[in-house]
């Protein structure tokens, strides 16, 4: 029987147009404002949350998205297991969050054998899963057109097309990725061999998700689509719309699936709960010796070569920003850095591999003898696995050369986490699962196993955050750097400001995006786009081995800034996000209109150079041994963990209180986490810091307020504030009567005074170039009643 899911249905029969929702959510829009553009506010959040169907069912099989499967007989070989309510505190339930029109359910995997029709095909959408070993996915697919349908009886097996929609725009972030647009390349032509050798083969399609996936289908004669559920809104909003379009052109169903480690019912978002009863992981399946035809009606399609590829997603990504903007400049340029350099030449030799992805994971682990290379056999450029793992050992860091190796992997799913995670004991020499993978024996099997437990586990608690409550007005999203999931929150303005730039919030050091708690509902309800994306290493991102400095956060930081927000940004940092916010500014000073420091790190130097700084960075910097760094930063981390509590309250002198319960858990909850120890090593082998003062006067030299806690226990912050203010011209300086973290302790003066900031020498500054009458329509515009004179003073 047919299927017909509706997600993305507007209210009032009125749909977004796919060309309106890819643009919208392409520029950076969240799922609130892409609706809006499109028209509706009343269902702003049907797309964003279109896992969150409406029935109970549903809603337990898409909004947990985490399924564990085992088999159960011939005619149901897969079932999903029930999730267990979440533990986190401040969730909403899916019925709060969840839109209330009207709609029809998707399914998960384990019911497509029942509800798929005696005679009807399947497509399987591949977008980044592009594997046949332990695909939950395809298995299943192939299982229910093999014989043995909805209709009671045998019947003859049907088509089963696997398709690849190349959407340029979808894909384009793989132009600011090393390698990335090659190794897609390459990952498909693997795919399409794969599927091949099994008597299928794969449709490749060039163009919008939202016509290609519909045209398929058609072409197919099916009204069954199987895909991944996803948890990155980048993929998440254009996949539901597109899936929506399908459904109301074919009546399509969806059916989504996902291949956990550990069953659902045993999570925790504590990492060392979690581990302590989630139970034995889920064996990966094998990829099916023999597939079902594909279907004589569709033509398999063109792959582009690795410089075609590279060619179409940098035209894509490009294409978005305004040619004579600076972030069209700044993308420009960290596209040409992706396609040469080290990097990149490492992860075109890797994508040009002749082994696949799970061969060069065996030779990695030792459990395969390596070959003579692992680059293509005519290339000078082929290098032994071995030489490749030492270019990529950092000091501290001993899983580096597992993440260097596979980022690529991992982000393109030409790897599972189970499959990893299996290989890793393997290697060991240990049954499956039988030692937490921190005491496996071999360093590159702790490394794989530790890394697959970790994404694992984001993913998972990447799912219920979704229904995360931070603030009224605050969503959470997740999005997908460097291999790892990292978080962030967003707040849209009901009426944004024409023009203006978007509010980056930075958190400091052990902290988090929720920490602006106060500050986002705020600055959005001035008319700003506001974003507080949470550092890899900390809070709820992933803590993957990478080594972390102050140069990995600001590349961090200009990622996000040129593909979530897509615009520029006033970027407002506390502590180390100081820091890192004035290296952005001064080093992409394209992406930033303006700067605040809330009680910044960074060295107040008057005699800095910049000569004998790069000096200094040429020379190395001197660390203690490796055991001895684990040794001390153990012991620190261990000390400092069990005292938040006091230590937080230390650092709101002036509102203890602010310094609550809820702060201390999320901290404590963090540093849990797999990896969170390596991040506190990380301080032993920064770089030499520039000047904070350099960077503001000379670097930058943009308008820049510090708005300095004045009571910060940390340091002598008045004085601090008095040398910027003497060493810099562009600085304003304003005490406030707080302590290291002044937006979380006294919130409402900081908004104030950012507002004020913001309004009399940013936008000022930039209304400044306009015509006079628009320059007096603008500064109407950002007046508010609220602003005030100006920040109060303490």
């Amino acid at each position: 029987m047919p299927i017909k899911v509706q997600v993305g249905r507007l209210r009032g029969s009125k749909n977004v147009s796919s060309q309106q929702l890819r643009l919208a959510s392409r520029s950076g829009l969240t799922g609130q404002a892409a609706w809006k553009q499109g028209g509706s506010a009343a269902a702003s959040r049907q797309l964003v949350r279109a896992t969150a169907a409406c029935s109970p069912r549903s809603r337990q099989v898409l909004l947990t998205a985490h399924f564990h499967f085992h088999s159960s007989g011939p005619s149901t070989p897969y079932t999903a297991i029930s999730p267990s309510p979440s533990s986190h505190a401040r969730t909403r339930t899916s019925q709060t969050r969840a839109t209330t029109a009207a709609c029809s359910p998707s399914y998960d995997i384990s019911e497509l054998p029942r509800r798929v029709g005696p005679t009807e095909p399947v497509v399987l959408w591949y977008r980044n899963d592009l594997r046949v070993d332990d695909h939950p996915g395809l298995v299943a697919a192939a299982a229910a057109v093999s014989g043995g349908g909805g209709g009671g009886g045998p019947s003859p097996p049907r088509p089963l097309a696997p398709v690849f929609l190349l959407d340029a725009a979808r894909l384009s972030h793989l132009a600011f990725t090393a390698g990335g647009p090659e190794a897609l390349s390459a990952a498909l032509h693997r795919l399409r061999a794969d599927l091949r050798a099994r008597g299928s083969d794969l449709a490749v399609r060039v163009g919008s998700w939202e016509q290609e996936l519909t045209d398929v289908t058609r072409s197919v004669g099916s009204r069954v689509v199987v895909s991944e559920a996803e948890v990155e809104l980048r993929w998440r909003l254009p996949a539901a719309a597109s899936l929506e379009r399908a459904s109301a052109a074919l009546g399509a169903g969806s059916f989504c699936w996902q291949g956990a480690l550990w069953r659902a019912d045993g999570f925790d978002v504590r990492y060392r709960t979690w581990r302590s009863k989630r139970g034995h992981p889920a064996e990966p399946l094998p990829a099916p010796a023999q597939l079902p035809p594909f279907p004589a009606s569709v033509e398999p399609g063109h792959i582009p070569d690795g410089e075609q590829m590279r060619q179409m997603l940098t035209e894509a990504a490009l294409a978005v920003y305004d040619k004579e903007s600076g972030l069209a400049e700044v993308a420009a340029r960290v596209a040409k850095d992706c396609a040469s350099g080290p990097e990149a030449e490492r992860a075109v030799r890797l994508a040009d591999c002749l082994c696949s992805p799970l061969e060069l994971l065996r030779q990695y682990l030792g459990t395969l003898p390596a070959g003579s290379g692992i680059g293509s056999t005519d290339t000078a450029s082929s290098v032994s696995l071995d030489d490749e793992v030492a270019a990529l050992r950092r000091p501290g860091v001993e899983g580096a050369p597992f993440t260097g190796l596979f980022s690529s992997a991992k982000a393109l799913g030409t790897l599972s986490v189970r499959r990893v995670f299996k290989e890793a004991y393997v290697a060991d020499g240990r049954p499956y699962g039988s030692v937490e993978p921190q005491r496996l024996r071999r360093p590159a099997a702790v490394a794989a196993a530790v890394a697959a437990e970790a994404a694992d586990f984001h993913r998972a608690l990447a799912v219920l955050d979704e229904e995360r409550l931070v603030a009224p007005g605050v969503e959470v999203h997740f999005w997908r750097w460097g291999g790892g999931l990292t978080d962030y929150c967003v707040a849209e303005p009901a009426q944004p400001l024409p023009g203006a730039p978007a509010v980056l919030l930075v958190h400091g050091f052990g902290a988090f995006g929720d920490q602006w708690r106060d500050n986002m509902g705020a600055l959005a309800g001035a008319g700003f786009r506001v974003f507080a994306p949470t550092f890899p290493g900390f809070g709820r991102s992933q803590k993957a081995a990478m080594p972390y400095s102050q140069d990995l956060w600001r590349d961090f930081l200009r990622d996000f800034v040129l593909q979530v927000v897509g615009v520029p940004v006033v970027a407002a940092g506390n502590s180390i996000g100081g820091f890192i916010s004035t290296c952005l500014a001064a080093d992409y000073p394209e992406l930033v209109r303006g700067l605040v420091l809330l009680n910044s790190a960074g060295s107040v130097d008057p005699a800095f150079n910049i000569d004998a700084w790069r000096s200094a960075v040429a020379e190395g910097r001197w660390a203690p041994p490796t055991f001895i760094v684990s040794g001390i930063s153990s012991a620190l981390f261990w000390y400092l963990e069990r005292t938040v509590p006091s230590t937080l309250t230390w650092l709101y002198p002036v509102n203890p209180k602010r310094a609550d319960e809820w702060l201390q858990r999320e901290i404590l909850r963090a540093a849990g986490d797999s990896g969170a120890v390596d991040v506190f090593k990380a301080a032993w082998y920064l770089p030499p810091p520039r000047a904070l003062n350099w960077l503001i006067s000379e670097a930058w030299r943009g308008p820049t307020l510090v708005l300095q806690g004045a009571l910060d226990p940390l340091n002598d912050a008045r004085s601090r504030a008095q040398q910027l203010d003497n060493l810099c011209p562009n600085v304003q300086v304003q005490l406030l009567q707080a302590g290291h973290c002044p937006h979380d302790e006294v919130p409402e003066q900081v908004n104030e005074g950012l507002l004020h900031f913001i309004r009399t020498s940013v936008l000022r500054d930039e209304q400044a170039a306009l015509p006079a009458a628009d320059a007096v329509a603008a500064v109407q515009a950002t007046s508010s009643p609220s602003s005030g004179d100006g920040p109060r003073q303490p």
